[in-house]
């Protein structure tokens, strides 16, 4: 099979090698959304690691026989003689000796003394590992450590880096992994058009109420998420409303319910109301019956065999590919980050024919958590006391850096200047508001500033680091302007960064420039396709840096569509729908 790595992929593979010459002790996460081709940057590692090094040994590991069927038919057919076997008892194989072993954790978790030397273990999904050493994986890596090699090096593979409660994987009490090594973001794979976006409806009704929804370990139990979304009025509304609004322009839709009483029922009400050839994807559907109904759902709408839409509890969120997904109806409410962004991700897959996703939220997820593509991690919060750690967490990527580091070695992003303290100066005025029993000033609201023009300069680094884009907002000819840097010549998070920002500023679709030069070129040309925005919201943080998190343009174009952009389908324009609503913000500002 003849291939080409896209521009992306081979920018992951390099940094990927370059974190580990920097690290050779670490443990890496490749970050990289959906739709980004991770078992093709997979396959192309163990190409060039067994290319660099013939007698290394790499174990493939996975949660799912889909992922691992995926990943090994991906290797193979670019490389037709792979040394490659599987061990899955789902597949029908357990082996031990090839070179490249893709596997289910399942199948070779208590086999690590039967494996001999292994020298890369790479783990997709990789958020399913327990960062404080304990759970299957974990178990798993210790022992390929005891019997065949204590420097194992381990390289994750996920689109969400961190766990259900929004920590990131490298941050915990005995975390497996030190960091990302590289980034591909959701708006860098829109932009390339390698990516569908995810559209919403402003006025989608929120039928599952959680008020009174208990939470236990950052999600919704759901016994009680049951009793609340298991309703027969309500999913009357909400089925009827999906019908409403899928009209004849959707083609594939899939349904996420709570539990599987509650899959039932709403399959019940699919088939009652309409022809659509339906069916059910759940943990109690027997292994043939579900791969016969994935198969048929992939056929093309037309077919007479097609399945055209799917109900499911928890099962199509990682490993399902099904490219022609064209409708998301969400009712089963969450609070993981984690597993909102694995299920938008079902339907932001390209296909021909397919220009966007309708994203049909009827609960309060998409409006307590945002827009999908601005989902990240979070730092935890350390225990000052203690004494014995001595790095910081970066608070724009989340990676670790020394104590003493004045930017981030990853990301670029810039540390506030350290307080400088005299010892022996103690008197009672000079003690902070914390340490006098009170509470520390919070820092001020988020203030939108009204802009009167934009400037962009080239910005040169010190010490040989690559330039950035400097762009100045002005208020007015006389103030300082607020400025931030666009790292279009980084690597890594800092890359994705600018990616991002010139997502928000010219749309999708636009060229992305890799250099200053010719970014200044293209925004000073007639045909810019940069927008000036009219206001700017701005947060000062408590160090007194302006940051800014939000743009207003008085266009009518928004940014490029994800979920939380409104798009007005027919079944909207005939409800006469008028309101400037962003996941349940109100975009229409007092000026």
């Amino acid at each position: 099979m003849a291939y080409k790595l896209r521009d992306y992929q081979e920018r992951a593979l390099d940094e990927l090698d370059d974190w580990l010459r920097r690290n050779p002790d670490g443990n890496p996460i490749v970050d990289m959304a959906v739709g980004a081709g991770k078992s093709i940057v997979i396959a192309e590692f163990c190409i060039r690691a067994i290319q660099q090094f013939p007698t290394t040994r790499i174990i493939m590991c996975v949660a799912s026989k889909e992922l691992c069927e995926q990943n090994a038919e991906k290797l193979t057919s670019i490389w037709e003689d792979a040394p490659v076997g599987i061990c899955s008892a789902s597949l029908g194989s357990q082996d031990f000796d090839s070179q490249i072993i893709f596997a289910t954790i399942g199948s070779i978790a208590k086999y690590a003394h039967e494996l001999g030397k292994v020298h890369i273990l790479l783990v997709d999904e990789c958020h399913n590992i327990n960062p404080n050493n304990s759970g299957q994986y974990r178990e798993f890596i210790n022992d390929l450590k005891r019997f065949g090699n204590p420097h194992l090096c381990v390289i994750g593979f996920t689109g969400t880096p961190f766990r259900g409660d929004g920590v990131w994987l490298w941050q915990g009490t005995e975390p497996l992994f030190a960091g990302t090594a590289t980034r591909v973001s959701m708006d860098e794979l829109l932009l390339q058009g390698y990516l569908a976006p995810l559209v919403v409806e402003g006025d989608t009704p929120q039928l599952v109420d959680t008020t009174n929804v208990k939470v236990s370990g950052g999600d919704y139990v759901v016994r009680d998420l049951d009793i609340a979304a298991n309703d027969p009025e309500i999913i009357e509304k909400t089925v009827n409303d999906i019908f409403l609004r899928a009209s004849t322009d959707r083609k594939k839709w899939l349904i996420f319910c709570v539990t599987i009483d509650h899959a039932h029922a709403v399959l019940e009400r699919v088939n009652y109301i309409t022809k659509t050839n339906a069916h059910i994807v759940t943990s109690h559907t027997p292994q043939g019956e579900r791969a016969e109904t994935l198969r048929r759902y992939k056929l093309p709408e037309n077919h007479p065999d097609a399945v055209n839409c799917l109900v499911n509890v928890a099962c199509l969120t990682t490993g399902f590919d099904a490219p022609e997904t064209d409708l998301i109806a969400l009712l089963r409410p969450t609070k993981s980050p984690v597993l909102y962004v694995q299920i938008a991700g079902r339907g932001m897959r390209i296909a021909d024919g397919k220009k966007d996703c309708l994203w049909l939220d009827y609960t309060s997820t998409t409006k307590d958590l945002g827009a999908v593509n601005l989902i990240k991690g979070r730092n935890k919060r350390m225990n000052t006391e203690t004494g014995d750690a001595p790095y910081k967490n970066c608070e724009e990527c989340g990676n670790p850096n020394l104590i003493s580091a004045r930017e981030c070695i990853e990301c670029g992003n810039m540390f506030p200047e350290p307080e400088v303290k005299d010892p022996h100066n103690t008197v009672a005025g000079n003690l902070s508001p914390l340490m006098l029993g009170g509470k520390p000033k919070p820092p001020p609201p988020p203030e939108w500033v009204k802009i009167s023009h934009v400037g962009y300069v080239k910005h040169r680094a010190k010490s040989g680091k690559a330039p950035t884009m400097r762009v100045d907002y002005y208020m007015n000819a006389f103030d300082d302007p607020i400025s931030e840097w666009v790292c279009i010549e980084h690597k890594g998070y800092a890359l994705n960064k600018a990616v991002e920002w010139w997502s928000a500023n010219a749309g999708r679709g636009n060229t992305i420039p890799f250099k200053i030069n010719d970014a200044l070129e293209l925004i000073h040309s007639r045909h810019s396709p940069i927008r000036q925005p009219s206001a700017i919201l701005v947060q000062r943080d408590s160090n007194g840096f302006d940051k800014i998190k939000e743009y207003k343009y008085n266009d009518t174009n928004m940014p490029p569509i994800v979920t939380g952009a409104p798009v007005k389908t027919k079944a909207a324009q005939a409800r006469n729908s008028e309101a400037n609503i962003v996941n349940g913000v109100d975009l229409n500002l007092p000026f």
